[in-house]
């Protein structure tokens, strides 16, 4: 039997249904691609395609805002940059206070594209980009790699806007994932995230016509072990099941990368001051910051504590040898979707991607379900 994941040093994030500081909607279904595990249900055949309202839109924000108390809107899909209204959503939110990231596959992403986005005030593009994804940008690149590392000097160019990368991990590409967060380490002058997902099928029913790879499952237990050995660094904040709050659906390891190297880690405390300084400064729970206020700065308040002094003499030593190396913290984000047990969704607690549908706050990785009637009921 495999042991538990250590959650001793890490902290439970106090999220709640009514006060959460991330806010989810949904634009459009319109997307390039079919992945497979798509929660909206974009793989299979003939999916419907919608733009969402503008007005309906600003409405769910509104609604976000005075219900969820929310710091960050985050903006999905389909693919966002594919809603003709983007700008204005992005507009709208920054003028309710909010920051604001994109979850995108960034097909549509260019130079000019990057840079408008970033004049409008947009503090962070996600990317998912795996090698499951049948992407027309391949051609000519050698990996996924290739094509992260392309989007990595884009981001360095423009400047100004947060990047991340996601995509899902199964048990068949934990060597992909492997070299995502090799490459997430070489560039994290601009990678501020690195978001993974345990792979599974939540939709209603699967087109039996449409098979596009057998995946298999992964454990939240393998992917943190995996994680946890790759950064040398353990979990500094989690979120909970409904069913078990001490069991991990969101969980969190904020190494810290100086040249490429992992030199040290945030623990539970750090998380714990900047969340409840946060709450008691603004009122709000801490999600994500733009890229004016990102970085070592957001850190260092809480990180030059006695119990860190060997992570400043080996920042001291890095500067000796290369005084333009810098510290930079990088958020990295395991995600365990919710699993059906004794016929009942666990979900996770405090779900930070709840959106609205029909009036009703709702889980968005089980919306499909919802639709074709099922009841399920987010807390």
């Amino acid at each position: 039997m495999r042991k538990a994941i250590n959650l001793q040093q890490a902290y439970r994030l106090p999220w709640t249904k009514s006060d959460n500081p991330n806010g989810w909607i949904e634009v459009t279904t319109y997307c390039q691609l079919k992945c497979p595990g798509c929660y909206r249900g974009l793989a299979e055949e003939s999916p419907a395609r919608k733009h969402e309202d503008l007005k309906r839109v600003k409405s769910d924000i509104d609604r976000l805002v005075n219900e969820r108390n929310i710091q960050t809107l985050s903006i999905a899909g389909g693919e966002p940059l594919m809603y003709p209204y983007l700008k204005e959503v992005v507009s709208y939110a920054l003028d309710q206070g909010l920051e604001t990231k994109v979850f995108t596959n960034g097909l549509a992403l260019t130079e000019s594209r990057l840079k408008e986005l970033k004049d409008l005030g947009l503090g962070e593009l996600i990317i998912h980009v795996d090698r499951f994804q049948e992407r027309r940008d391949m051609v000519g690149l050698s990996s996924t790699n290739d094509l992260r590392y392309r989007f990595c000097e884009m981001f360095r160019e423009v400047g100004g806007v947060n990047l991340g990368f996601i995509m899902p991990v199964s048990a068949d590409n934990f060597q992909e994932a492997s070299e995502a967060i090799d490459l997430g380490k070489r560039n994290a002058d601009v990678v501020n995230l690195m978001v993974f997902t345990t792979y599974k099928d939540t939709l209603p029913q699967k087109d039996s016509t449409f098979r596009k790879d057998s995946l298999r499952n992964e454990s939240m237990q393998s992917l943190a072990e995996f994680v946890q050995q790759k950064y040398n660094a353990g979990p500094c904040a989690y979120l909970g099941k409904i069913n078990d709050r001490d069991s991990p659906s969101w969980l969190f390891t904020v190494p810290l990368i100086m040249g490429g190297e992992v030199i040290g880690h945030v623990d539970g405390s750090v998380i714990k001051s900047l969340e409840e300084k946060h709450k008691e400064y603004t009122g709000k729970y801490f999600f994500a910051a733009n890229k004016d206020h990102a970085g070592i700065r957001t850190a260092l308040p809480f990180i030059l504590k006695k119990h860190y002094a060997p992570i400043i003499g080996r920042v001291v030593k890095k500067k000796l040898m290369n005084p333009f190396a810098r510290l930079k913290p990088q958020v990295v984000l395991i995600i365990d979707g919710p699993a059906k047990e004794n016929g009942a969704w666990n979900l996770c607690d405090g779900c930070p991607d709840a959106m609205y549908h029909d009036g009703r706050l709702v889980p968005s990785c089980l919306l499909e379900r919802i639709k074709a009637g099922e009841e399920i009921v987010t807390v």
